[in-house]
């Protein structure tokens, strides 16, 4: 089967991606496996300035998945763009790389974005829109359709490079979100991001991570994230990335199904940090099985009623 699509004008070798926040930078996964094997990753967010990220614990396993509240921790934008750049533009040659940026306020992206417009290194712009807008009291970017507007809008003034756009499942109806997301200038999408949850630990009878709630992923979100691309591809006539639970390589082909061109290993990493490179070697065996000659017989392949 063939693996390799060319998407918003950048060439991918094979769909399977790791997730924003679940491979670092991925200089950390690349002693484990060749990270140049897979389709691409997406950096762990970045802000304009370092966080330290949420009190301890910051993960906790349940039966169906796994809660998490890191706080979005990074080195900030000045060290990203000198410590952690130039390893990208040298180690990779066939990965793809995303540069996910998350603002506190629609200008934030816009200021992001407009400084690492210059750089090489990377091939698309992943915006993080799951992030509470401080001017709104904490209203999160993608919960609604103006601060979403507001945020697509500011990051793709400050550039002609790639605009991914990754939403979060957790809104009414994701395929107008997305709409509001491509009319704005998103070049692809993303999703899903983590849904909310809680979980509190019976003995002591409080919250099983530091910060109290967080986000919740893992296999329980597969049909979720699924569906949520089901939804979007309906709406928009752009290049979808799927994530959310995928462990193996029929996880995948779930996405692909839906409509997903690329997709995002995340959670099963923690568990197994070759599971991107396990999914993709599954992937690869069901479409010799399948007798399927070309992944894009796959997309939106899925017929739903």
């Amino acid at each position: 089967m063939n693996l390799s699509q060319t998407l918003f004008g950048t060439t991918f070798q094979n769909p399977v991606m790791l997730a924003s926040g679940t491979c670092g930078y991925g200089e950390e996964l690349d002693g484990i496996f060749d990270i140049d094997r897979l389709g691409g990753f997406s950096v762990k967010a970045v802000t304009v300035e370092p966080r330290a990220g949420n009190p301890a614990p910051r993960v906790a396993e349940f039966h169906a998945g796994m809660l998490n509240s890191v706080g979005l921790a990074n080195v900030g934008l000045d060290a990203f763009r000198r410590d952690k750049l130039p390893w990208l533009r040298q180690r990779l040659e066939r990965a793809r790389v995303f540069v996910n940026v998350a603002g506190r306020t629609a200008e934030e992206f816009g200021d992001l974005v407009r400084a690492l417009d210059g750089d090489e290194g990377f091939a698309a712009f992943e915006l993080n829109v799951s992030c509470p807008n401080v001017k709104e009291g904490g209203a999160i970017f993608c919960s609604r359709e103006d601060l979403l507007a507001e945020a697509v809008r500011s990051a793709r003034r400050a550039t002609k490079r790639p605009l991914v756009v990754k939403l979060a499942p957790n809104v009414p109806d994701i395929g107008a979100m997305a709409a509001v997301a491509v009319a704005e200038g998103a070049d692809a999408l993303t999703l899903v991001n983590t849904m909310p949850g809680l979980l509190f630990d019976v003995q002591t009878r409080r919250p099983v991570l530091g910060a109290g709630p967080g986000g919740t992923s893992g296999p329980g979100l597969l049909p979720i994230g699924v569906h949520a691309v089901w939804q979007a591809r309906k709406r928009v006539d752009v290049p979808l990335v799927g994530a959310g639970g995928i462990r193996s390589g029929e996880d995948a082909v779930q996405y692909l199904l839906a409509g997903a061109s690329l997709v995002q290993v995340g959670t099963a990493s923690f568990a197994d940090p070759r599971a991107g490179l396990r999914v993709l070697q599954q992937l690869e065996r069901y479409g010799d099985v399948a007798g399927i000659a070309d992944l894009t017989e796959l997309v939106g392949a899925g017929r739903v009623g």
